[in-house]
């Protein structure tokens, strides 16, 4: 794709495929990386691998992928699903240092419910997502209630993943399914949504601050098998073990080996059964990742944990992804 203003916009290498799976990925990054300060980010295949080199045998692209000439001469992909009927459109985008701007608008059965479900994780009193901005940037805010207002109230977890009912066969009236929209970037995202109730039209605006352009859109019959496909593509749920299903104690604010000993303690003493005891960043040296106050607070810990395992319990230390700054030589060390 050749840029317009090469002395602001690099030209950009757009590629479409059709994977094994029948999901449609879209793929954008700059055409020449000579000269380029900051490489767009790409999630590496070792966390999210969909198998882009096994591609469908079964039908051609041009299946599930039309192209439209838009204002002043631009492409614009529109992807179909079995049955036919439009439910993605891809209006355009801009890919530079720090900014993945994408405008895509998807199609809803608007006699089921206009919107999509997703872009979580938030608490909500619905599932679909009304008119609004949806932040994804993971953070420390345990259940904050989403308003579709700015600044975002998104959770702890990030996924850039939407699903919606597609439109009716417009001459028999018949399901055509559902479909599903995965935008693999791990940059922060504002996710702006517009939903046209009348016609079930929903535009996405999408201001992410960099990183390669992939998305994946599936087509499916239910629900159920949307999700699958999305699975297919960050991979399934790991199997929990049997003793992760006990019960399990943890809070903020144990502050020292001596409290977590007492906790125990009292379960013991109110005949309740503990499987697991947790500790919050609370243990750590100040506060620094992979360390504990081996020396303070938390000295005992390895014989405290040590006589959980002899009792056939377990010990989870949470490890923050935050890193604190010390400005001292030790830190910097």
């Amino acid at each position: 794709m050749t840029s317009q203003t090469p002395a602001v916009m690099r030209d950009l290498n757009l590629t479409l495929s059709l994977l094994a799976s029948g999901v449609v990925n879209i793929h954008w990054t700059y055409a020449n990386m000579t000269g380029v300060d900051k490489v767009p980010f790409e999630i590496p295949t070792s966390i999210i691998n969909a198998d882009k080199g096994i591609l469908c045998e079964d039908y051609n692209l041009s299946r599930f992928v039309e192209v439209s000439e838009g204002p002043e001469g631009a492409a614009i992909l529109h992807i179909k699903n079995k049955a036919g009927v439009v439910v993605f459109t891809f209006n355009g985008m801009v890919l530079s240092e720090y900014l993945n701007f994408m405008s895509v608008t998807v199609n809803t059965d608007k006699d089921f419910r206009t919107g999509v479900l997703g872009l979580t994780e938030r608490v909500s009193g619905d599932l679909f997502l009304g008119d609004g901005v949806y932040s994804l940037w993971a953070r420390d805010q345990p259940d904050p209630v989403e308003t579709g207002k700015s600044p975002g109230n998104n959770m702890y977890g990030t996924h850039p993943f939407y699903m919606g009912k597609a439109p009716v066969d417009a001459t028999s009236g018949v399901s055509t399914g559902w479909f599903g929209v995965f935008a693999n970037n791990a940059a922060a995202q504002d996710w702006w949504i517009k939903n046209n109730y009348e016609t079930g039209a929903v535009d996405v605006t999408t201001i992410a601050t960099g990183g390669a352009g992939d998305l994946y859109v599936m087509t499916a019959t239910s629900p159920e098998e949307v999700t699958k496909l999305y699975h297919s593509i960050v991979g399934t749920p790991v199997l929990t073990p049997q003793w992760a299903l006990g019960w399990h104690q943890c809070r903020w604010g144990y502050n020292s080996t001596d409290e977590l000993k007492a906790v125990v303690a009292n379960y013991s003493a109110a005949g309740i059964p503990l499987d697991t005891q947790w500790s919050d960043i609370d243990y750590m040296k100040d506060y620094r990742d992979f360390t504990y106050d081996k020396d303070g607070s938390f000295e005992g810990l390895g014989d405290f944990v040590k006589g959980l395992h002899d009792s056939n319990m377990h010990y989870i230390p949470i490890i923050d992804a935050g890193i604190a700054i010390r400005a001292n030589e030790q830190q910097d060390k």
